[in-house]
């Protein structure tokens, strides 16, 4: 039996997925975590992502599935959806306040930050973007037509929101899966990851005080 073109990748890109996703979980706080999480970002951006279950024989790697396509996307979507996204962090940080509500969850975890650790931060959520909007949300996106991109936001919403709580704890596991889904969201309007990038690095300014 012949094996085709894109088998290696349906091997391949569910491990590095599997390897990245445990790396990410066991972080703890240290200058060993930047490196770990750039180095899965590494991963993300250039592991192959296969070609979609289904494809005819002999699509190209990477080809990808009806909705999990990259979508033709103006600039102006491309700017409403970061627009929306920044604007929806901006109001959930504030909407305890404005409710009379003390921290709480991920809340709990906002405070300032100097310049050594918003840089970390700002790595961060670029090296999980790659990860999980790029990989993650790809290699789902590519396993049917009719369910591809439900699966990918909410699939990579959940295993972004999981590996959050070792370090975190529960707490902060509802927003986190809120905000995959908004990151998510973007990723499937925009056709790409560069929109929930940004706001990610966003989010993580906002957590630590950067942006009021």
């Amino acid at each position: 039996m012949r094996l085709g073109a894109a088998d290696p990748a349906r091997v391949t890109t569910p491990l590095a997925i599997g390897l990245g996703l445990a790396a990410l979980a066991a972080r703890v706080p240290s200058p060993w975590a930047v490196a770990v999480t750039a180095g899965v970002g590494v991963v993300g951006l250039l592991a192959p992502l296969g070609a979609p279950v289904g494809a005819p024989v002999g699509a190209p790697v990477g080809a990808p599935a009806p909705l999990g396509a990259p979508r033709s996307t103006s600039p102006v979507a491309w700017s409403g959806a970061l627009a929306l996204g920044v604007a929806a962090l901006l109001i959930a940080s504030r909407l305890p306040a404005f409710l009379g509500l003390g921290p709480h969850g991920a809340g709990a975890l906002v405070h300032p930050a100097g310049p050594a650790a918003v840089g970390a931060g700002a790595v961060g959520a670029v090296a999980e973007e790659a990860f999980f909007r790029r990989l993650v949300y790809g290699w789902l996106a590519s396993w049917g037509a009719s369910w591809g991109a439900v699966a990918a936001i909410c699939g990579s919403a959940l295993a972004f929101a999981a590996i959050h709580v070792p370090v975190y704890g529960l707490a902060v596991l509802p927003i986190d899966t809120a905000a995959g889904l908004l990151l998510g969201w973007q990723r499937w309007v925009t056709g790409g990851w560069s929109a929930s990038g940004i706001t990610h690095v966003a989010a993580n300014l906002i957590a630590q005080g950067v942006i009021p």
